[in-house]
Protein backbone atom coordinates (compact mmCIF):
# COMPACT_ATOMS: atom_id res chain seq x y z
CA UNK A 1 0.00 0.00 0.00
CA UNK A 2 0.79 2.98 -1.22
CA UNK A 3 1.21 5.79 1.79
CA UNK A 4 1.64 9.51 1.25
CA UNK A 5 3.31 11.98 3.50
CA UNK A 6 2.42 16.03 2.45
CA UNK A 7 3.25 19.02 3.75
CA UNK A 8 0.54 20.12 5.99
CA UNK A 9 0.83 17.40 8.74
CA UNK A 10 4.49 16.43 8.07
CA UNK A 11 5.32 15.11 11.47
CA UNK A 12 8.42 12.49 10.47
CA UNK A 13 11.38 13.01 14.03
CA UNK A 14 13.57 12.99 10.45
CA UNK A 15 13.69 14.28 6.89
CA UNK A 16 12.70 11.67 4.31
CA UNK A 17 15.35 9.33 3.32
CA UNK A 18 17.58 10.97 6.31
CA UNK A 19 18.84 7.38 5.95
CA UNK A 20 20.35 7.76 2.78
CA UNK A 21 23.80 9.59 1.37
CA UNK A 22 23.24 12.58 -0.62
CA UNK A 23 24.26 12.30 -4.37
CA UNK A 24 27.78 14.14 -5.16
CA UNK A 25 27.68 16.40 -8.13
CA UNK A 26 30.21 15.83 -10.90
CA UNK A 27 32.67 17.98 -10.24
CA UNK A 28 36.33 18.57 -10.13
CA UNK A 29 36.78 16.89 -13.45
CA UNK A 30 38.79 18.08 -16.54
CA UNK A 31 35.39 18.35 -18.47
CA UNK A 32 33.83 20.29 -15.73
CA UNK A 33 32.05 23.45 -17.75
CA UNK A 34 32.48 26.92 -16.22
CA UNK A 35 28.74 26.50 -14.99
CA UNK A 36 29.00 24.28 -12.56
CA UNK A 37 32.23 25.80 -11.03
CA UNK A 38 29.79 29.01 -10.75
CA UNK A 39 27.22 27.27 -9.50
CA UNK A 40 29.63 25.58 -6.86
CA UNK A 41 31.01 29.19 -5.69
CA UNK A 42 27.26 31.19 -5.54
CA UNK A 43 25.26 28.66 -4.97
CA UNK A 44 22.98 29.10 -8.27
CA UNK A 45 24.23 30.21 -11.79
CA UNK A 46 21.92 31.36 -14.87
CA UNK A 47 22.70 29.11 -18.17
CA UNK A 48 21.84 31.22 -21.33
CA UNK A 49 19.58 29.77 -23.76
CA UNK A 50 19.01 26.23 -23.06
CA UNK A 51 15.48 26.37 -25.11
CA UNK A 52 15.27 28.89 -27.76
CA UNK A 53 14.00 32.32 -27.16
CA UNK A 54 11.39 31.85 -30.11
CA UNK A 55 10.31 28.54 -28.16
CA UNK A 56 9.49 30.12 -25.14
CA UNK A 57 7.64 32.80 -26.32
CA UNK A 58 5.82 31.21 -29.49
CA UNK A 59 5.44 27.75 -27.57
CA UNK A 60 5.95 27.95 -23.65
CA UNK A 61 4.18 31.44 -23.23
CA UNK A 62 1.18 31.12 -25.04
CA UNK A 63 0.85 27.43 -23.55
CA UNK A 64 0.53 29.08 -19.90
CA UNK A 65 -1.85 31.57 -20.79
CA UNK A 66 -3.89 28.64 -22.26
CA UNK A 67 -3.64 26.71 -19.04
CA UNK A 68 -5.10 29.59 -16.87
CA UNK A 69 -7.82 30.51 -19.56
CA UNK A 70 -8.81 27.76 -19.59
CA UNK A 71 -10.52 27.25 -15.86
CA UNK A 72 -12.70 30.11 -17.38
CA UNK A 73 -13.11 32.18 -14.97
CA UNK A 74 -12.72 35.51 -16.39
CA UNK A 75 -8.87 35.83 -16.99
CA UNK A 76 -7.92 37.08 -20.80
CA UNK A 77 -3.97 37.09 -21.49
CA UNK A 78 -4.80 40.99 -23.11
CA UNK A 79 -7.30 42.35 -21.01
CA UNK A 80 -5.70 43.66 -17.47
CA UNK A 81 -8.94 44.36 -15.93
CA UNK A 82 -9.09 40.62 -15.78
CA UNK A 83 -6.17 40.31 -13.90
CA UNK A 84 -7.44 39.94 -10.52
CA UNK A 85 -7.40 37.05 -8.07
CA UNK A 86 -11.35 36.19 -8.33
CA UNK A 87 -10.32 35.37 -12.08
CA UNK A 88 -7.77 32.89 -11.69
CA UNK A 89 -7.57 29.60 -9.94
CA UNK A 90 -5.99 29.14 -6.39
CA UNK A 91 -2.50 30.08 -6.20
CA UNK A 92 0.03 30.97 -3.44
CA UNK A 93 2.12 34.40 -3.52
CA UNK A 94 0.75 36.04 -6.55
CA UNK A 95 1.24 33.04 -9.05
CA UNK A 96 2.57 29.95 -7.67
CA UNK A 97 0.71 26.74 -8.57
CA UNK A 98 1.66 23.72 -6.93
CA UNK A 99 -2.08 22.22 -7.24
CA UNK A 100 -4.45 21.55 -10.12
CA UNK A 101 -1.98 18.93 -11.70
CA UNK A 102 0.35 21.36 -12.88
CA UNK A 103 3.15 19.76 -12.66
CA UNK A 104 1.65 17.31 -15.49
CA UNK A 105 0.53 19.97 -17.28
CA UNK A 106 1.54 18.70 -21.23
CA UNK A 107 3.96 22.25 -21.78
CA UNK A 108 5.55 21.67 -18.47
CA UNK A 109 6.20 17.55 -19.14
CA UNK A 110 7.64 18.69 -23.05
CA UNK A 111 9.87 21.64 -20.65
CA UNK A 112 10.40 18.46 -18.09
CA UNK A 113 12.09 16.45 -21.60
CA UNK A 114 13.72 19.85 -23.24
CA UNK A 115 16.72 17.33 -24.39
CA UNK A 116 19.25 20.95 -23.14
CA UNK A 117 17.90 20.69 -19.80
CA UNK A 118 17.97 17.32 -18.79
CA UNK A 119 21.47 17.61 -20.50
CA UNK A 120 22.34 20.05 -17.89
CA UNK A 121 21.60 17.82 -15.09
CA UNK A 122 23.16 14.88 -16.36
CA UNK A 123 26.10 16.69 -16.56
CA UNK A 124 25.46 17.86 -12.62
CA UNK A 125 25.71 15.00 -11.26
CA UNK A 126 27.15 13.02 -13.94
CA UNK A 127 24.40 10.40 -15.22
CA UNK A 128 21.61 9.96 -17.48
CA UNK A 129 19.80 7.88 -15.22
CA UNK A 130 17.69 10.46 -13.57
CA UNK A 131 14.33 11.34 -11.72
CA UNK A 132 12.27 13.98 -12.28
CA UNK A 133 10.65 16.28 -9.56
CA UNK A 134 6.58 17.18 -9.75
CA UNK A 135 7.15 20.16 -8.36
CA UNK A 136 4.70 23.24 -9.79
CA UNK A 137 5.48 26.88 -11.41
CA UNK A 138 5.10 30.54 -11.47
CA UNK A 139 2.64 31.85 -13.60
CA UNK A 140 2.32 35.17 -11.99
CA UNK A 141 0.08 37.78 -13.15
CA UNK A 142 0.40 41.89 -11.79
CA UNK A 143 -2.34 41.82 -9.70
CA UNK A 144 -3.02 44.21 -6.56
CA UNK A 145 -0.49 44.02 -3.91
CA UNK A 146 -3.47 43.70 -1.14
CA UNK A 147 -4.75 40.42 -3.48
CA UNK A 148 -1.53 38.35 -2.92
CA UNK A 149 0.04 36.66 -0.10
CA UNK A 150 1.60 38.87 2.94
CA UNK A 151 0.98 41.77 0.66
CA UNK A 152 3.51 40.62 -1.50
CA UNK A 153 6.35 40.78 1.14
CA UNK A 154 9.73 38.69 0.65
CA UNK A 155 9.50 35.38 1.82
CA UNK A 156 12.92 34.31 2.19
CA UNK A 157 13.62 30.24 2.64
CA UNK A 158 15.61 27.42 1.80
CA UNK A 159 14.22 24.23 0.79
CA UNK A 160 15.94 21.87 3.04
CA UNK A 161 15.38 21.30 6.64
CA UNK A 162 17.96 22.51 9.07
CA UNK A 163 18.85 18.45 10.12
CA UNK A 164 19.82 17.75 6.25
CA UNK A 165 23.17 20.79 5.87
CA UNK A 166 24.63 18.83 3.18
CA UNK A 167 24.08 19.71 -0.72
CA UNK A 168 21.43 17.47 -1.08
CA UNK A 169 19.15 18.44 -4.08
CA UNK A 170 19.49 20.85 -6.91
CA UNK A 171 16.41 22.48 -7.95
CA UNK A 172 16.01 24.56 -11.37
CA UNK A 173 13.64 26.79 -13.44
CA UNK A 174 13.13 27.48 -17.01
CA UNK A 175 12.26 31.04 -17.64
CA UNK A 176 10.00 31.62 -20.24
CA UNK A 177 9.24 35.64 -20.12
CA UNK A 178 11.87 38.35 -19.99
CA UNK A 179 12.58 38.68 -16.74
CA UNK A 180 14.30 42.16 -15.55
CA UNK A 181 14.93 44.13 -12.36
CA UNK A 182 11.74 45.30 -12.00
CA UNK A 183 9.68 41.82 -12.58
CA UNK A 184 8.93 39.28 -10.72
CA UNK A 185 10.86 36.21 -10.16
CA UNK A 186 13.71 34.74 -8.45
CA UNK A 187 15.75 36.52 -5.70
CA UNK A 188 18.97 34.80 -4.20
CA UNK A 189 20.73 35.53 -1.17
CA UNK A 190 24.19 34.63 -3.34
CA UNK A 191 26.19 32.28 -1.62
CA UNK A 192 24.04 31.13 1.59
CA UNK A 193 23.80 27.75 0.21
CA UNK A 194 27.82 27.03 1.47
CA UNK A 195 27.12 28.99 4.56
CA UNK A 196 24.00 26.84 5.47
CA UNK A 197 25.13 24.15 7.83
CA UNK A 198 27.90 26.28 9.13
CA UNK A 199 24.88 28.68 10.28
CA UNK A 200 23.04 26.06 12.03
CA UNK A 201 26.27 24.39 13.86
CA UNK A 202 26.55 28.42 15.12
CA UNK A 203 22.97 28.36 16.45
CA UNK A 204 22.09 24.73 17.64
CA UNK A 205 21.75 26.80 20.95
CA UNK A 206 18.38 28.42 19.52
CA UNK A 207 17.07 25.50 18.50
CA UNK A 208 13.57 25.35 19.96
CA UNK A 209 12.25 22.48 21.93
CA UNK A 210 9.96 21.69 19.26
CA UNK A 211 12.66 21.20 17.29
CA UNK A 212 13.29 23.05 13.36
CA UNK A 213 11.27 21.75 11.08
CA UNK A 214 11.83 18.33 9.33
CA UNK A 215 10.52 18.91 6.61
CA UNK A 216 12.60 19.90 3.69
CA UNK A 217 12.22 24.01 4.42
CA UNK A 218 13.41 26.63 6.69
CA UNK A 219 11.65 29.74 6.94
CA UNK A 220 14.29 32.87 7.60
CA UNK A 221 13.88 35.91 9.72
CA UNK A 222 15.37 38.97 8.73
CA UNK A 223 17.40 39.28 11.94
CA UNK A 224 18.88 35.39 11.24
CA UNK A 225 19.61 36.89 7.81
CA UNK A 226 21.93 39.25 8.96
CA UNK A 227 24.22 36.28 9.74
CA UNK A 228 25.29 35.94 6.24
CA UNK A 229 24.91 39.54 5.17
CA UNK A 230 27.76 39.96 7.32
CA UNK A 231 29.90 36.94 6.02
CA UNK A 232 29.52 38.85 2.28
CA UNK A 233 25.82 37.47 1.30
CA UNK A 234 24.13 39.78 -1.10
CA UNK A 235 20.30 39.75 -2.70
CA UNK A 236 20.50 39.17 -6.27
CA UNK A 237 18.44 38.86 -9.05
CA UNK A 238 19.29 37.22 -11.91
CA UNK A 239 18.20 38.53 -15.27
CA UNK A 240 16.97 36.40 -17.45
CA UNK A 241 16.02 36.30 -21.15
CA UNK A 242 12.94 33.48 -22.03
CA UNK A 243 14.54 30.39 -22.32
CA UNK A 244 17.46 30.98 -20.01
CA UNK A 245 17.33 28.32 -16.98
CA UNK A 246 18.49 29.07 -13.76
CA UNK A 247 19.80 26.45 -10.83
CA UNK A 248 20.46 27.10 -7.36
CA UNK A 249 21.14 24.51 -4.31
CA UNK A 250 18.01 24.14 -1.93
CA UNK A 251 19.77 25.38 1.24
CA UNK A 252 20.24 28.92 -1.00
CA UNK A 253 18.07 31.45 0.68
CA UNK A 254 15.84 32.48 -2.22
CA UNK A 255 12.47 33.76 -3.08
CA UNK A 256 10.36 34.81 -5.43
CA UNK A 257 9.77 37.92 -5.67
CA UNK A 258 5.84 39.95 -6.96
CA UNK A 259 6.03 41.55 -10.04
CA UNK A 260 6.97 45.80 -9.38
CA UNK A 261 6.21 46.39 -13.19
CA UNK A 262 3.01 45.26 -15.47
CA UNK A 263 5.12 42.08 -16.83
CA UNK A 264 3.86 38.74 -15.67
CA UNK A 265 6.23 35.91 -15.12
CA UNK A 266 6.20 32.50 -15.96
CA UNK A 267 8.86 29.59 -15.03
CA UNK A 268 8.44 26.02 -15.12
CA UNK A 269 10.23 24.53 -11.78
CA UNK A 270 12.54 21.54 -12.79
CA UNK A 271 14.34 19.30 -10.36
CA UNK A 272 16.57 15.71 -11.59
CA UNK A 273 18.12 13.83 -8.88
CA UNK A 274 19.96 10.00 -10.05
CA UNK A 275 17.02 7.64 -9.80
CA UNK A 276 19.78 5.79 -7.49
CA UNK A 277 19.53 7.51 -4.43
CA UNK A 278 15.56 6.83 -4.85
CA UNK A 279 14.22 3.92 -2.31
CA UNK A 280 11.83 1.67 -3.81
CA UNK A 281 9.04 3.08 -1.58
CA UNK A 282 9.69 6.15 -3.00
CA UNK A 283 9.77 4.57 -6.51
CA UNK A 284 6.34 3.64 -5.56
CA UNK A 285 4.91 6.05 -4.66
CA UNK A 286 6.17 8.57 -7.39
CA UNK A 287 4.62 6.61 -9.61
CA UNK A 288 0.97 6.54 -8.09
CA UNK A 289 1.16 10.47 -7.58
CA UNK A 290 1.91 10.59 -11.33
CA UNK A 291 -1.00 8.60 -11.96
CA UNK A 292 -2.84 10.33 -9.39
CA UNK A 293 -1.59 13.95 -10.79
CA UNK A 294 -0.70 14.92 -7.68
CA UNK A 295 2.11 17.56 -7.36
CA UNK A 296 5.49 17.14 -4.72
CA UNK A 297 8.11 18.83 -3.23
CA UNK A 298 10.97 19.80 -5.39
CA UNK A 299 13.47 17.16 -4.28
CA UNK A 300 12.90 14.24 -7.14
CA UNK A 301 14.12 11.41 -4.84
CA UNK A 302 12.93 12.36 -1.03
CA UNK A 303 9.93 14.62 -2.16
CA UNK A 304 6.27 14.53 -0.13
CA UNK A 305 3.00 15.48 -2.03
CA UNK A 306 2.02 19.35 -1.61
CA UNK A 307 -0.80 20.53 -0.01
CA UNK A 308 -4.07 20.22 -1.05
CA UNK A 309 -3.66 17.64 -3.39
CA UNK A 310 -6.74 15.93 -1.93
CA UNK A 311 -8.91 19.55 -1.19
CA UNK A 312 -12.35 19.35 -2.35
CA UNK A 313 -11.69 22.63 -4.62
CA UNK A 314 -8.54 20.80 -5.86
CA UNK A 315 -8.73 19.72 -10.17
CA UNK A 316 -7.04 17.27 -11.01
CA UNK A 317 -6.38 16.42 -14.22
CA UNK A 318 -8.09 19.43 -15.79
CA UNK A 319 -6.89 19.07 -19.24
CA UNK A 320 -6.29 16.17 -21.20
CA UNK A 321 -3.47 13.82 -19.49
CA UNK A 322 0.22 14.35 -21.14
CA UNK A 323 1.97 12.88 -23.86
CA UNK A 324 5.03 12.07 -22.47
CA UNK A 325 8.56 10.80 -24.22
CA UNK A 326 10.58 7.61 -23.07
CA UNK A 327 12.45 10.08 -21.19
CA UNK A 328 9.80 11.24 -19.29
CA UNK A 329 8.76 7.82 -18.93
CA UNK A 330 12.06 6.96 -17.21
CA UNK A 331 12.55 10.15 -15.08
CA UNK A 332 8.66 8.84 -13.45
CA UNK A 333 9.93 5.35 -13.12
CA UNK A 334 7.06 3.55 -15.45
CA UNK A 335 9.77 2.06 -17.63
CA UNK A 336 13.26 1.32 -16.64
CA UNK A 337 16.41 2.52 -17.66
Amino acid sequence: MVVFKNQKDFKDPVPVGADKPSPQIAAGTPEEPQWLKDFQRDGFVVVKGVVSKEKALNYYAPAGEDWLEGFNLGYKRDDPSTWDVKNLPRHNHGGLYSQYSFAHAQFVWDAKTEPKIVELFEKLWGTKELTVSFDGGSLAVPLPVDQVQGNAKPWPHSDQSAYRPQRHCVQGLLNILPNGPEDGGLNVLKGSANLFEQYFKEHMHLEPPEKWPTRDGYSWKEDELKWFYDRGCEWVKPDMDPGDFVLWDSREVHYGAFPKSQNKRFAVYICYKPIAFMSDEQKAVKVEAFKRGYCTTHDPCDFIIKGDQDAEWNIHWPYPKPVINEQGQKAIGLIPY
